[in-house]
């Protein structure tokens, strides 16, 4: 996540792509980011002094990732819920690990003369 709060891939790791996870009681997940938070108002402010709010991960109804300063704990395009790993869910994950061929093929970057369709 950047500091404009916009969610993008990335290939190197860094502290922009540290969250916190947060279980929720009905076994929703949250992630919030590590590093990237709405701070108070100053005192010089014409505006109402807001507390502290955590930059949340959430996506709209077509999937896409909302701005995150924009999202609150509470609202359902924060909420995850976690899959559970089936038998051909940990084969897939062990074969990704051990055969360097099937993860260069998953990993291969796309083609820049390629271009993306942007469905409206």
């Amino acid at each position: 996540m950047n500091k404009r709060g916009r969610l993008y891939a990335s290939e190197t790791y860094n502290a922009e792509c540290e969250f916190v996870e947060r279980i929720h009681e009905l076994g929703y997940n949250t992630y919030a980011s590590r590093l990237y938070r709405t701070v108070p108002n100053g005192a010089g402010s014409k505006r109402k002094a807001s507390a502290e709010r955590l930059w949340y991960v959430s996506i709209n109804g077509k999937g896409r990732p909302r701005r995150s300063f924009k999202t609150r704990r509470t609202q359902k395009s924060s909420l995850f819920l976690p899959r559970v790993l089936d038998n051909k869910d940990h084969d897939m994950v062990r074969l990704f690990h051990t055969n360097a061929k099937y993860r260069e093929s998953l990993l291969k970057p796309i083609n820049k003369n390629q271009r993306r369709r942007r469905g409206h």
